[in-house]
């Protein structure tokens, strides 16, 4: 097993583990839903595919918060009982960013693709481990504009599991309403207020994605 499959495994029962600890009060699966404006009937949630879920169960995971704190930045890893690497994965969610990007090359090799930070240009691009993207693109010798939340541990980068693509033409014009939408947003509220606005833009204009196992 690879490194970039073991950190992904570790990274699934962190999860599990973590989810296993919140309470069902402070972080309510129907409350959070409708902060991401995802779709509900009574206490009904209304998926519109995987890409929706996943991203549903990042935002509930990392992003929504209670007192200031997110569900990940909350926990305790003793309490949640996490082994050495899954406390690694922690960390590295705790640290980790979401934005916009644009693909800008592939190795299929290294099963890589290389990012340009489209939100903020000052960042460096940087590699990100992705065995599905890499493969789609280089087997479609396409580009692709993507939102992400970005995890970087041991020299690897990769998503934390969900992702909102785009075609690449429609990026600057989504970089300008983002930019419109969010301008009066207080810092501490920028993330949340970008992966609301980029769900919603996806529901709109955004490309199909499929999802597949690594590990």
């Amino acid at each position: 097993m690879t490194l970039y499959q073991q950190i992904r495994l570790a990274g699934r029962s962190m999860h599990a583990k973590v989810m296993e600890t919140a309470s069902l009060e402070d972080f309510n699966a129907i409350r959070i839903a409708r902060r991401m404006t995802l779709r509900t009937s009574g206490r009904t949630l209304i998926f519109d595919g995987e890409v929706a879920q996943n991203a549903f169960m990042d935002f509930w995971f990392a992003e929504y918060r209670v007192n200031g704190k997110s569900l990940v930045g909350g926990v305790d890893a003793v309490a949640a009982g996490l082994d050495p690497l899954e406390t690694e994965v922690l960390e590295a969610y705790r640290q980790a960013r979401t934005s916009f990007f644009m693909a800008e090359e592939v190795s299929r090799d290294l099963e890589q693709v290389r990012l340009r930070d489209l939100l903020e240009p000052d960042q460096a691009e940087f590699w990100l481990t992705d065995q599905g993207l890499s493969a789609s693109l280089y087997r479609n010798k396409a580009r692709l504009a993507l939102f992400c939340r970005v995890v970087t541990l041991r020299s690897l980068s990769m998503t934390s599991g969900f992702s909102f693509g785009f075609d690449p033409t429609l990026a600057p014009g989504i970089v300008q309403a983002c930019r419109q939408k969010t301008k009066r947003i207080a810092p501490p509220d920028l993330p949340e207020a970008r992966f609301v606005f980029f769900y919603q833009k996806h529901r709109q204009v955004g490309i199909d994605q499929e999802y597949r196992d690594v590990v």
